[in-house]
C-alpha cells in the first residue's frame, strides 16, 4: 500500500473526522471509499487497459474459455433455454416470415 497526503480545510478534516467515529472506521477507509466509489468506472478501465496490454505483450500465452474451463475441471450442464427467451425467439420468426392475408388481402 502506497502512502498519499491531501491537504483539507479544518471544518472537512473535523467533518470527516466525526463521520469516521460515527461509522467506526477511519479516516483513511472513508476517503479509499470515496475515490473508489467516484471513479470506479475509470480505474475499471484503466485497469482494463492494463490487463490488454499485458494481453498483447504475450498472446500465445492466452486460452480461450474452453481450456480454461476443461484445465480447471469445470464442466456447465447445458440448461433449458429460458421461457422468455424462447418465446422471443419464437415472435421474431414469426415476424421474419412472410406475411400472407386471406384471398385478395396485402402480402409480405
Amino acid at each position: 500500500m502506497k502512502k498519499l497526503m491531501v491537504y483539507l480545510d479544518e471544518e472537512m478534516h473535523e467533518d470527516l473526522r466525526l463521520l469516521a467515529f460515527r461509522k467506526r472506521t477511519t479516516m483513511a477507509a472513508l476517503v479509499r471509499h470515496a475515490l473508489e466509489e467516484t471513479f470506479e468506472d475509470e480505474l475499471d478501465a484503466i485497469a482494463a487497459e492494463g490487463a490488454f496490454e499485458e494481453y498483447a505483450a504475450n498472446a500465445e500465452a492466452a486460452v480461450t474459455l474452453e481450456e480454461y474451463m476443461q484445465r480447471r475441471g469445470i464442466a456447465i450442464q447445458d440448461r433449458p433455454e429460458p421461457a422468455r427467451r424462447a418465446r422471443l425467439r419464437r415472435v421474431a420468426e414469426e415476424r421474419s416470415r412472410p406475411y400472407r392475408a386471406g384471398p385478395g388481402g396485402p402480402e409480405r
